[in-house]
This record gives structure tokens, C-alpha cells and sequence, in this order.
């Protein structure tokens, strides 16, 4: 009977020895993110960011038109005999041209429209120059407007429409439930200069990205690291991508402190880029490293909303 007994007992050490096991590898995998709670102040923050976020996509929401200029005398207007068309039933008019002979590319009306600058001025000629992040100004003519953009060393017009039918039309995009699981307390630390890497863009054009730090955080046992740009913008690709998820990734921006330490790492913020609504658009693609190789299954999905 004490034998009988004594195995029992080894055998119940056995099964309450494993059990624990199991308990210290959940908990473990728990104690990065348990110390996140999900209340109604939390909910209530991200319902306002993401409000205003889809407040904020209206300007690209307005995008109508990306041209590409690829000869040195280019017409614009609203009807098949130009290049550049820009769409509107209603008007069937020659808006004027675009020359690249000489830089900064020219821009001259049609004598007959009431086109402005950014002032507010009427003009007939205007030279339309770059800026440091490769933007002309705005010109502008009843509800339309352009400028000229830069993109990887290529000129292209881009167009915006006021009334664009599109604005009223988004109602934004479904998320996944909201979830303690993707939130982190993670490591940020400065580059002592910021990092050039090449990325991939909606273009099909590797651009130049500019990064000032890298983020250290870990998930079930493994860590991670994403590159972060100015302001705390930050490209993440997963797992989700192509599946539920814009398959180009999406974007998150990270609240930095003044020098290197602990920032909180929110995936619930994660949202989609702008080329997921406009395809007038010219996206940046994650850099390798930040493409994680997890299914992250919080913040915005590849669906629309309906209403």
C-alpha cells in the first residue's frame, strides 16, 4: 500500500510540477502587456483619435489626378484633347499647360480663366518651385487646384477637386477589437544622426526615408524592433497584411520622449495609409525590419465602413 501510495504521490507532483509550468509560460507571455487596462477613458481616447483621423483624410480624400510628366510641353483641362485630364462632365475646356524647357516648370492659363495663386492673385505665367519636401505651391481655378510634386527625382501634377464626390462617400474603415495584447511598454533610443534607407512606394519606386530611432519591445519571448521617423511616425507590416489588412502595411505614430527611454507601443492606433482610399496617391512602404513577422489583430482593417 505505501508503494501503491508513494507512485500516486510522484505522479500527482508530476501533473502539479507541469501545470505550473504551463501557468509560468501564459504569465510570462502575459506580464509584458498586463499592466495595460482597457477602461472607458482608454476607449474614449481612441474613438476621438480616430475621429480626428478621418477628419484629417479629407485632404486626400479631394485627390482627383496624379500625372506623371514625362515630356517638356504638357496641356491640362477637361476634356479628351488634353494630357492631363481632369474630370468633369459639365466643363469642356483647355485649363492651360505645364513646360519643363526650363526649371522651375511653368505653368501658363489659358488667357480667358481666373486662375490664382496661393495670395489670391490672378495669374497668367506662373514658375512653380519646389520646396524641401519636393512640393510646388497650389494654384487654383473654381473648385480645383494643383501643384507640382517631386518623387524619387519625378515630376508629377497632382490634382485636387473640392467636391470630390469620394468625401462624402468614406465613412472610414472597421478595426479589429480593441486589445490589451498589442500594447507594450517598449525601449526608444535616438540615432546620434538620422539614417537613410530606401523604401518601396505605391510609385513602384524605391524613395528615400529618413529615420531619427529604433524601438525595442518584446512578444512571447522574442524581440522586436521598428525603425521610427521624424514625429514618431512609424511603418508596420505583419502577418494580417494582404489578409485583413492593407497588404502595404499601415502607419502608427509613437509619443517620443525628449531622450531615450520607455514609450508606450500601441497597436490598437495602427491605421491605413493613404493609398488604401486614394489611389492618386504616393505611399511609403514598411522597410524590411519593420515588417514583423506576428499577426497583429488590432487597430484599422482592410474593410470599409458602410455607414
Amino acid at each position: 500500500m505505501m508503494k501503491i501510495e508513494l507512485k500516486m504521490n510522484k505522479k500527482s507532483i508530476k501533473i502539479i510540477f507541469l501545470y505550473f509550468l504551463v501557468c509560468l509560460f501564459f504569465t510570462a507571455n502575459c506580464s509584458q502587456n498586463s499592466h495595460f487596462k482597457i477602461d472607458k477613458s482608454y476607449v474614449n481616447d481612441l474613438k476621438k483619435s480616430r475621429l480626428d483621423l478621418n477628419l484629417s483624410r479629407t485632404n486626400y480624400l479631394k485627390l482627383c489626378g496624379l500625372y506623371k510628366i514625362s515630356r517638356p510641353l504638357i496641356s491640362m483641362g477637361f476634356n479628351i484633347d488634353n494630357e492631363i485630364i481632369v474630370s468633369n462632365k459639365n466643363i469642356n475646356q483647355k485649363i492651360g499647360c505645364f513646360t519643363s524647357h526650363e526649371k522651375p516648370i511653368l505653368f501658363i492659363a489659358e488667357p480667358h480663366l481666373d486662375i490664382r495663386d496661393k495670395t489670391g492673385q490672378k495669374i497668367q505665367k506662373k514658375r512653380l518651385v519646389l520646396d524641401q519636401n519636393g512640393d510646388s505651391e497650389r494654384l487654383f481655378y473654381k473648385n480645383y487646384s494643383w501643384r507640382i510634386i517631386s518623387r524619387s527625382g519625378e515630376l508629377y501634377v497632382r490634382i485636387w477637386n473640392e467636391k470630390n464626390p469620394g468625401i462624402k462617400a468614406f465613412k472610414g474603415f472597421k478595426n479589429y477589437p480593441t486589445s490589451s495584447e498589442f500594447i507594450f511598454e517598449a525601449d526608444f533610443k535616438y540615432f546620434n544622426a538620422s539614417k537613410s534607407k530606401m523604401v518601396g512606394s505605391k510609385l513602384g519606386v524605391d524613395e528615400k526615408a529618413e529615420f531619427i530611432g529604433i524601438i525595442r519591445f518584446e512578444y512571447s519571448g522574442e524581440n522586436f524592433e521598428l525603425l521610427v521617423g521624424g514625429k514618431g511616425w512609424t511603418m508596420v507590416g505583419d502577418a494580417t497584411n494582404t489578409y485583413t489588412t492593407y497588404g502595404g502595411g499601415r502607419y502608427l505614430y509613437v509619443d517620443l520622449p525628449q531622450k531615450n527611454g520607455k514609450i508606450t507601443l500601441d497597436f490598437n492606433y495602427l491605421y491605413n495609409p493613404p493609398c488604401r482610399y486614394s489611389q492618386y496617391t504616393t505611399c511609403l512602404f514598411p522597410p524590411a525590419k519593420n515588417i514583423l513577422p506576428f499577426a497583429i489583430e488590432a487597430g484599422e482593417l482592410l474593410e470599409f465602413k458602410n455607414d
